[in-house]
């Protein structure tokens, strides 16, 4: 046998596999998922499962503050900053001069009301139902639990996926 031959061989005997392994992943593992028998169908069962849903709530909160009337310049002061020296790791500066001024509040100040926007996040459970496809044996689908929605719930349609009766061979 030859090379060519050869590796002609192997590479479709490796995509022979991979086509079989796929069909058994897509499949799923070929026996009821509940009690492993190899009778088995696929049934639509309905799931009820707990999703959690965010709501934002809107506020708003008051609050008071005073608001000075008008006020008196007082006594201007002057004062020299960044001029020493004392540390010499400390960065190269040059002295500033540094200006401010006193005020007097006079006896005129008034309250206001401000409002604020408040905003409050809640996370509620809610139970949502769904369609679930599952192989389960004739037994096993008997014994499954029933789901009952409240009344007036809408649910989804029941997928029709009944499909052949899988058997051993």
């Amino acid at each position: 046998m030859n090379t060519r031959t050869f590796w002609g061989c192997a590479s479709g005997l490796l995509l022979l596999t991979l086509v079989s392994c796929a069909r058994f992943a897509v499949a799923g593992n070929g026996c009821c998922c509940e009690c492993g028998s190899l009778e088995y169908s696929k049934v639509c069962r309905l799931v009820c499962e707990d999703k959690k849903v965010t709501v934002t709530c809107w506020g708003y909160k008051e609050e008071d503050f005073c608001a000075p009337g008008c006020g008196e310049r007082g006594c201007k002061h002057c004062e020299m900053v960044c001029d020493d020296c004392d540390n010499p790791k400390a960065p190269a500066h040059t002295p500033k001069k540094f200006t401010w001024s006193d005020w007097t509040p006079k006896a005129c100040p008034k309250i206001y009301t401000k409002t604020k926007l408040m905003k409050k996040t809640i996370t509620k459970k809610v139970p949502t139902y769904k369609w679930v496809v599952e192989d389960l044996c004739a037994q096993c689908e008997a014994e499954a639990p029933k789901v009952a929605p409240p009344a007036g719930v809408e649910l989804p349609p029941k997928p029709d996926a009944k499909g052949p009766t899988k058997s051993a061979k």
